[in-house]
């Protein structure tokens, strides 16, 4: 079971991500920018891994069922900070692909040669949207969290990358 919590550091102006991965627990700084990448591939993956029929309205309205059947099946609990077991990556590049197992390979990188390969399921990136979308009010970064129904989820099916 991944656990995942992010919070806003205003000296930094950043998020922290951090993500419990049964015995490990990994921090990842997140940049403005870095957050609108992000928030834009995790709808693009969610989007390829849809049925290849659905086009249009039709995957935006799956796109918002499967987000709220996520979100019932999500629970929140107020959980003390998880500290990272090294100090966060400040996120320079991420690349989200299929994994060969299922599910959705990501790759987060810093400018520091460090990285992490993350296996992550659809109802992970439903998480980590859900997150995101409640710290960002306290960002004051104002950025433009679009919905499926925007065109912006008609994005590559294949293998999304940022640097």
């Amino acid at each position: 079971m991944t656990q995942i919590q992010i919070r806003y550091e205003p000296v930094e102006d950043r998020l922290l991500l951090t993500l419990g991965l049964g015995g490990r627990v990994l921090g990842f700084w997140l940049t403005r920018r870095a957050t609108a990448v992000l928030w834009q591939m995790l709808w693009r993956r969610l989007g390829a891994s849809l049925d290849v029929g659905a086009a249009g309205a039709a995957k935006a309205w799956l796109l918002q069922l499967r987000q709220d059947e996520a979100k019932q099946s999500q629970s929140l609990v107020s959980a003390p900070r998880m500290a990272p077991d090294e100090a966060p990556m400040l996120i320079q590049s991420m690349e989200f692909s299929r994994h060969a197992g299922g599910g959705h390979a990501c790759q987060l990188s810093d400018g520091a040669g460090r990285s992490a390969r993350l296996r992550l399921d659809d109802a992970s990136l439903y998480a980590l949207i859900r997150v995101i979308e409640e710290a960002h009010p306290k960002t004051g970064w104002q950025l433009d969290l679009w919905r499926p129904s925007s065109p912006a989820v008609q994005g590559p099916a294949a293998a999304l990358a940022w640097h």
